[in-house]
């Protein structure tokens, strides 16, 4: 069975102007710059992308940048991170009519929420709309989904279509894939550091932000993963894993918007965080360069 949705979905990054208003004209060449990569799937309004300090209004926008640069040569996956029910309509409703292809969904944030509890909030939601959803088990929430809670809604939701499994946890993917069949599900790695190893065990491709500056380098992984190269696909793993491994030294996104200097690529700008987030220490910088040097990346 065909997925609907296949190989490296890039988690869009927001450039934002000095005033800190959004700088959609930069983020929509970022778009561009991906397109001309081959990535055809976009992940929009994630928290790498800074949802969490944007309005519903500003939410909208993006994705209609994103959809105006795309002219449909790419899918688009727009975020629904709410705290309520409410809410959740409310920015589905204002997500009407912007050419998107999917929606994604989490767990409400901060405070832990009961299995039942969980299952009510998240299939009210995808009740609500009748386009395909995705789930996104994130671990910044403060409640993941279970793998009986993942499969209760499965197998009462004909609109959710995938799973995005960022927890890091292999028993739990395996716990989840033992219960839901991965030839007709999506189940799509979140995590950078295992692309290569969550597609080996049947995931159909990966949400990941180091596709940011590296979209070519990262969509090689999940080509590779899903031609069935597992020792190419784990090689150009590796070579993605030690440049991340580097970035993670400095705070949030900064290293990442740095790195894009390194693939020819336009420049995200600022953060609506204090520009101390935004901090790349020299010696840092150095060890960029030098990884860069090391797997080839000019």
């Amino acid at each position: 069975m065909a997925h609907f949705i296949e190989g490296l979905v890039t988690e869009i990054i927001v450039s934002f102007n000095d005033d800190g208003s959004v700088d959609y004209g930069t983020t929509g060449d970022l778009i561009d710059f991906q397109i001309k990569n081959g990535v055809k799937n976009f992940f929009v309004n994630g928290l790498g992308g800074e949802s969490h300090e944007l309005t519903f209004e500003e939410q909208v926008e993006i994705v209609k940048t994103v959809a105006d640069r795309c002219k449909g040569l790419a899918k688009i996956m727009a975020c629904v991170f709410v705290s309520t029910v409410g809410d959740g309509k409310k920015l589905i409703d204002m997500y009407k009519g912007t050419d998107i292809d999917c929606l994604c969904l989490t767990a409400p944030p901060l405070f832990p929420y009961t299995d039942d509890a969980l299952y009510s909030f998240t299939s009210e939601l995808i009740n609500y709309t009748d386009i395909p959803c995705y789930i996104y088990n994130c671990v910044q929430m403060g409640t993941l989904y279970s793998p009986e809670t993942l499969e209760k809604l499965v197998k009462n939701h004909k609109n959710l279509y995938g799973y995005k499994d960022a927890t890091r946890d292999i028993v739990h993917l395996m716990q989840c894939m033992m219960r839901i069949d991965c030839e007709k599900f999506d189940f799509l790695g979140g995590c950078d550091a295992t692309i290569a190893a969550n597609m080996i065990l049947g995931c159909c491709g990966t949400v990941s932000f180091m596709g940011v500056p590296f979209p070519k380098e990262t969509k090689e992984i999940c080509d590779y993963a899903l031609a069935g190269e597992s020792g190419k696909a784990m090689e150009a793993q590796f070579k993605i894993l030690k440049v991340r491994n580097v970035l993670k030294m400095a705070p949030f996104n900064a290293a990442y918007m740095y790195a894009q200097k390194f693939t020819g690529g336009p420049l995200a700008k600022n953060s609506r965080m204090p520009v101390e987030m935004l901090d790349v220490k020299e010696e840092v910088k150095k060890k960029i360069e030098k990884v860069m040097e090391e797997v080839g990346i000019k």
